[in-house]
């Protein structure tokens, strides 16, 4: 029964091998047992409502005591900035998962979060302004032969960015990203046979429709078929609970970033960008590799690229720029 319960809670029985033609006796709200942080029941007074389940529960996660949310938390937020958990297994803390790979750092970080202001704001500019954040990438053949996976973050893991990081990165740099908020998401992709079974065609779209240049946050994702683009850049089956995305390097990445419609599209958008701000070509690839990188080209690079723009056109050198290890790296 699905219908609407109006606030009141739904009498829930126990179904012994789960036969619901043998319901027994009937269950009280709680949560899991085996925390000893609150009692695993929750003591509701008698006509209580569906919302004091809710709080209960909301009570019981958020509890203090209960270290599990504290760490997974900050777990979580670490696992993004530096690519790998202090524990590698994010849904998983229990005896099948990891074990942190500091667990004095671990605790100090869940009991700052927990005591602190509990701002996540706060707790990336922790993260981002410590010194272990803020090292290179660069290799040590002599710590790499000690600790090869860097567990001891003797260095910072080199990260690609994620999908929907590069396609917001490639809209912005053509200058076609917009920053609109709220409402409804954006489609890319045409419906085709809606009346039956709904076909999603993404080859149909328009990659120069001005409405579909938001954020990626704002895209309608369609479980049962994903975006090509987006997938072969690794993005998440969003018909299933990732808790930590795989990061692969593939020709279908390369042959993506050089031929897809949307690419091709936002290097005309970028080359037209740069026409319109800069007179000649050097000073439109010294204005690319700006836009691109945040820095000026080197001489050798400035070189090369002007060479290529004026031989291959100004469009095709803004794809090779969107095809640099740079551009979709964080170094």
């Amino acid at each position: 029964n699905h219908q609407a319960t109006g606030g009141i809670p739904r009498e829930i029985r126990l179904l012994k091998r789960g036969n619901m033609t043998s319901p027994g006796e009937v269950m009280s709200p709680g949560a899991i047992a085996a925390f000893d942080h609150r009692p695993g029941r929750f003591e509701l007074p008698p006509g209580h409502s569906e919302g004091d389940r809710r709080a209960a529960l909301a009570h019981w996660i958020a509890d203090k005591e209960n270290v599990l949310t504290w760490r997974s938390i900050v777990n979580r937020v670490w696992l993004y900035h530096f690519g790998r958990g202090i524990v590698d297994s994010p849904n998983d803390f229990g005896r099948m998962g990891q074990l942190p790979s500091h667990p004095e750092l671990f605790d100090w970080l869940a009991i700052e979060f927990r005591d602190g202001t509990q701002s996540f704001k706060n707790l990336h500019r922790l993260l981002c302004t410590s010194s272990t954040y803020r090292q290179v990438s660069t290799e040590n053949p002599q710590f790499s032969e000690i600790d090869s996976g860097n567990v001891s973050l003797w260095r910072m893991n080199r990260r690609r960015l994620e999908a929907e990081e590069i396609r917001d990165a490639i809209l912005q740099v053509s200058g076609k990203l917009t920053f609109d908020m709220y409402g409804p998401g954006f489609q890319d992709f045409v419906i085709e046979k809606p009346e039956h079974s709904p076909h999603y065609k993404y080859d149909l779209y328009d990659p120069n429709d001005s409405k579909s240049h938001r954020r990626s946050i704002y895209r309608f994702i369609v479980r049962s078929q994903q975006q090509p683009f987006l997938t072969t850049m690794d993005c998440a089956d969003p018909s299933m609970q990732v808790p930590k995305r795989n990061q692969t390097i593939t020709s279908l990445q390369a042959l993506s970033l050089l031929n897809n419609r949307f690419i091709v599209a936002m290097s005309e958008s970028f080359a037209d960008r740069l026409e319109h701000d800069a007179a000649n070509i050097p000073d439109r690839i010294r204005q690319a590799v700006g836009l691109a990188f945040g820095r000026s080209p080197s001489e050798q690079e400035h070189r090369i690229l002007t060479e290529f723009a004026a031989e291959q056109g100004l469009q095709n050198a803004c794809r090779l720029i969107f095809n640099l290890n740079e551009f979709v790296f964080v170094d």
